[in-house]
């Protein structure tokens, strides 16, 4: 819930400002072509912009390796994720950690967990869309869920009036692109993210830290676009190996789990 509630919060902040700079505007001469370009390139533009794309886009295809850090407990965990998603519920999510490598397919109507390790995989009722079905791959494979509250849950917007602090970091050159990085503190949440210099601001790196009473947690996340996406027929459908056994939901799947 803290959550949705935070990241409500930010961008009700990034609506706010742009709501005020319209507000402001009224009764004046149309923006100049200079002006109005101005006005697109300002930090709250551009993170409306990558917040649009990633939830009107059908179809996401995204490589992300990540490490989080509880500076508390002195504990990490790492990984890399391949998620492509076809929206309203179609998803393939392939993580290698370090336990091992895991699947997760959604074809709309079954949601198979498959451990290839194990030779099992189980199979449950699909998410009702893409974004229930990606939590829910992060509780299987116990991954933080830090990326997706911040680029998805956005959706949930503002009717909440909270402070938020939006500042503009230096750029950096990240996988050969040039990213533009933008800084947001709420409370005690703090998140920077550089994007693409392009048209489509998709994310380069999101560093997400989050401070309470008793802990300080740091993730990492770094990004490899496809676009366009590579899908074909058989993306989202699962074909069990031979001699990988189908487990019930009461059952464990071993040392591997």
């Amino acid at each position: 819930m803290h959550q949705v509630v935070l990241t409500s919060s930010l961008l009700f902040f990034i609506g706010a400002s742009c709501c005020l700079a319209l507000e402001s505007s009224q009764g004046t001469e149309a923006p100049s072509k200079a002006e109005s370009k101005a006005a697109a390139s300002t930090p709250e533009a551009t993170l409306r912009r990558m917040h649009q794309y990633l939830v009107s886009a059908k179809d996401l295809d995204v490589t992300s390796n990540f490490t989080s850090v509880d500076q508390a407990l002195g504990t990490s965990t790492s990984g890399s994720v391949h998620y492509i998603l076809r929206k309203p519920n179609l998803l393939r999510v392939t993580a290698s950690l370090k336990r091992g490598k895991v699947i997760v397919v959604s074809d709309g109507k079954l949601l198979t967990i498959h451990k290839p390790a194990a030779r099992k995989y189980r199979r449950s009722p699909a998410p009702e869309d893409t974004l229930a079905g990606l939590y829910h791959a992060a509780g299987v494979l116990g991954m933080p869920t830090r990326m997706f509250d911040f680029f998805w849950s956005i959706d949930y917007l503002a009717d909440i009036e909270a402070p938020a602090k939006l500042t503009k970091l230096n750029s950096q050159k990240i996988g050969g692109k040039t990213c533009d990085g933008f800084n947001i503190k709420y409370s005690d949440d703090n998140w920077s993210v550089w994007l693409d210099r392009s048209e489509t601001p998709l994310p380069c790196r999101l560093v997400s830290r989050r401070k309470d009473s008793s802990a300080l947690t740091v993730q990492t996340n770094t990004f490899v676009w496809n676009v366009p996406p590579a899908i074909d027929a058989r993306t989202f459908q699962f074909t069990a190996p031979a001699g990988h056994k189908e487990i019930g939901l009461g059952e464990r799947s071993g040392p591997s789990n």
